[in-house]
């Protein structure tokens, strides 16, 4: 689960340094009321003993958080108005609901959420998948990615795992529930190479890899992987990958998981959907902003001077522009807890996406009916 939330809760929108830029400071919960908007006015309460203000209740709640709570809807207003015509709400919360029903309902994402991030409520993710959803629009026009850009960087890719057991273990049971004990190197090659041969004489890859592959995550969708991005598996897969002509097989491909054989599938941009292709213009994004992080402030102030911000109150604007605008050490230090994260993710270890087999597990514990492809 902290897998699958981890582009959304991690994200590069600088809204998230917030987290940094506060550390040791309690989180507040949103100034959002689910119910609609609140007109309060200027006093909230009155006595004998004096008025409470609504300047009372934001000065009690901190410079910091109504600053950071400023920053986030001035984005949101801002992005709003300028990509109103390609963000389609109904499609994003498709996606959303989707996402959610993957996980068991809303009480089961809900509580995921909570042990991927304590305070993260169903309201505040669905919440932050639009704001971040319209950042990686508008840093795909600021960094002119285009959707042929974006699909030249990746590959469609399928494949069939043939797993063999490491030096020493051959005859024993590879994982926990397994039927069959784990093959040895050179059976795995062998099996390997006598599925190669079926599908040269015209076997279907997708019945092979339901049947066959011992990435029990993929196999459960006939070996599909999705798009594929360079970084994102090993490199002997992404090798080979990626020297192979649209509907090409290889040859089975060693790594440390096994012997692979890879399908890089035909696509094309109108068979390509319009999300997969902003996933993987994000995915580009950020390849940017890793190589050089003051793009990403740069593109924010040249946001605000579009839309003529002004930040009338001196304390909000002062933090703001030291928090948001140049804060270089705090963007870097953002995106070090990003790539540490991935690391994580990288070393539980699993042939695809680096942990499908973990996923599937999951998925028989909670009766999901697919997985969600891992992005990076």
């Amino acid at each position: 689960m902290k897998k699958k939330l981890a582009p959304f809760i991690l994200g590069l929108g600088l809204v998230s340094l917030a987290a940094c830029s506060n550390e040791g400071e309690e989180n507040t919960e949103s100034a959002s009321n689910e119910e609609g908007d609140v007109e309060f006015g200027s006093v909230l309460a009155t006595s004998d003993a004096g008025d409470i203000t609504a300047d009372d209740v934001l000065n009690q709640i901190g410079t910091n958080q109504v600053a950071n709570q400023t920053f986030q809807l001035v984005l949101d207003k801002v992005l709003t108005d300028k990509y109103s015509e390609e963000l389609s709400m109904d499609e994003l919360n498709k996606e959303i609901e989707a996402e959610i029903e993957q996980y068991g309902g809303e009480d089961n994402f809900a509580m995921m959420l909570q042990q991927s991030q304590p305070g993260m409520t169903v309201d505040k993710y669905k919440s932050q998948r639009v704001s971040n959803t319209l950042n990686d629009l508008y840093f795909a026009d600021y960094f002119e990615i285009t959707d042929e850009e974006a699909l030249d960087s990746v590959r469609k890719s399928s494949h069939i795992l043939v797993s063999f057991a490491e030096e020493g273990e051959e005859g024993e049971e590879a994982a926990e529930g397994e039927e069959e004990p784990a093959m040895t190197k050179e059976e795995a090659k062998a099996h390997a190479d006598d599925l190669k041969a079926q599908l040269d004489d015209g076997a279907d890859f997708g019945e092979l890899a339901t049947e066959h592959s011992d990435d029990t995550g993929s196999a459960q969708n006939n070996g599909e992987l999705g798009y594929v991005s360079k970084g994102q598996m090993v490199e002997e897969f992404e090798t080979a990958l990626f020297e192979l002509e649209p509907g090409q097989i290889s040859e089975p491909v060693e790594s440390q998981f096994g012997y692979h054989i890879i399908l890089n599938e035909e696509m094309s941009g109108e068979d390509t959907p319009k999300e997969e292709v902003n996933k993987i213009k994000s995915t580009l994004v950020n390849e940017k902003i890793k190589e050089d992080p003051s793009q990403a402030l740069q593109a924010y102030r040249d946001l605000l001077e579009e839309y003529n911000v002004s930040f009338e109150n001196e304390e909000i604007q002062s933090y703001i522009e030291e928090t948001f605008l140049s804060a270089d050490e705090a963007l870097e230090k953002a995106q070090q807890e990003q790539e540490d994260a991935a690391a994580e993710e990288e070393s539980e270890g699993a042939p695809t996406e680096e942990n499908a087999e973990e996923d599937a597990a999951a998925e028989g514990e909670e009766e999901s009916a697919d997985t969600e492809e891992d992005a990076k």
